[in-house]
């Protein structure tokens, strides 16, 4: 009786073992990896997989941000955080990120397969039907390996709502992108985000019998890009005698969002200089463009980790919103006489926590005015 028993549990627990490796495995299936795409999308393929997309799993600031929300909610914040960083998780249910489409981060299946998006749904705002049907903006696209369909969603913003705009569990709005640009002339224009951010660029769309122009599946996420978002020129600097006084016009000319957008680790710094005849500088003085969350006791938190978990309220939003204009005074008080010139340089400053704070910065847009 005892060998029949011990025979039936090793029975049992093969047969469980099966299963999961079968679901697993189903699991695994039902998106097409991206390696799978590149054999007919090359172009596209090699555009992608550098992308902000591509690595939104992977990249190591998000993985110090979500292991830490990992341990403090108790494996709670997987949904929250995988939903967007490896959203084939909402179908797979992969929330242990043991497959490896998991680990693609947003892949092309993934958005070539949403269906319907509903921007009512807190909870899935995409309608995913992974299977035969890839879609697309590209109307009578036709290929030889899957079916094809012609998707408007692919040229508007809801496409990017889902994720681009989002709440904490205490309702604040840490990374609300989408209502920023909802919100600007752009949106009553009908400039939608793709417009910007997946322009037309040189490529085939396929080895074979492919279109000549790819969307920039790399975001436009580019230097060259981000650097024609910010303008400055100073208007009337004086020299009194006691006091240097200079205005300087910043100007969110070409981003259809806030400046910065996203988190509150990303800064938008204007600094601005006196100068002597050697040019050396006198005197610096900065101005940062940010958004302020504080928490539950109204201390001021700053990681991207904190402030999903803790963030209680948006206390300061000084960023510039899409198309603004904003004029800053500044004062200077030392070796007045001296000064023969005076510079303005705009660059983003993003600090985020790795294995220690990490600082970065991305020069935007200078400006200088020489004294007479």
């Amino acid at each position: 009786m005892k060998s029949l028993k011990t025979k039936l549990a090793a029975l049992l627990g093969l047969m469980i073992l099966c299963a999961s490796s079968a679901m697993a495995q189903d699991s695994e299936t039902v998106f097409e990896s991206s390696n799978t795409c590149k054999e007919c999308h090359e172009d596209i393929y090699r555009n992608w997989r550098n992308s902000l997309h591509a690595l939104a799993f992977s990249n190591p600031i998000f993985q110090t941000a979500y292991n830490k929300a990992y341990r403090e909610t108790k494996g709670e914040a997987r949904k929250y955080c995988l939903g967007c960083h490896a959203p084939t998780v909402r179908i797979t249910g992969d929330y242990d990120a043991q497959l490896s489409i998991t680990q693609e981060g947003v892949t092309c299946d993934f958005c070539h397969t949403v269906a319907k998006i509903d921007l009512t749904s807190t909870v899935n705002p995409f309608m995913s039907s992974p299977g035969e049907v890839k879609r697309s903006v590209l109307k009578q696209a036709e290929s030889p390996h899957h079916k094809t369909e012609y998707s408007s969603d692919f040229a508007s913003s809801k496409l990017c709502a889902g994720c681009h705009s989002f709440k904490n569990r205490h309702g604040v709005a840490v990374g609300d992108t989408y209502n920023e640009w909802k919100a600007s002339e752009y949106a009553k224009e009908g400039i939608q985000c793709q417009d910007c951010h997946m322009q037309q660029i040189a490529g085939k769309t396929a080895i074979e019998g492919g279109r000549d122009k790819i969307h920039d599946h790399s975001l436009s996420h580019n230097l060259a890009s981000m650097r024609e978002a910010v303008k400055l020129r100073f208007i009337d600097p004086r020299n009194t005698g006691s006091r240097f006084s200079a205005q300087v016009e910043i100007h969110n000319a070409k981003a259809g969002h806030s400046i910065p957008t996203g988190t509150p680790e990303r800064h938008l710094v204007l600094e601005v200089r006196t100068h002597d005849r050697s040019g050396g500088v006198i005197e610096t003085q900065k101005k940062s463009y940010h958004k302020t969350i504080v928490n539950a006791q109204g201390a001021e938190i700053f990681s991207d980790g904190d402030v999903f978990l803790h963030g209680h309220q948006i206390v300061e939003d000084n960023r510039l919103l899409a198309g603004e204009k904003r004029l800053e005074k500044f004062v200077f008080s030392k070796r007045v006489g001296e000064i023969s010139k005076v510079s303005a340089d705009v660059y983003f400053l993003y600090e985020p926590q790795v294995a220690s704070k990490t600082e970065m910065r991305i020069p935007f847009y200078s400006a200088d005015v020489f004294i007479k």
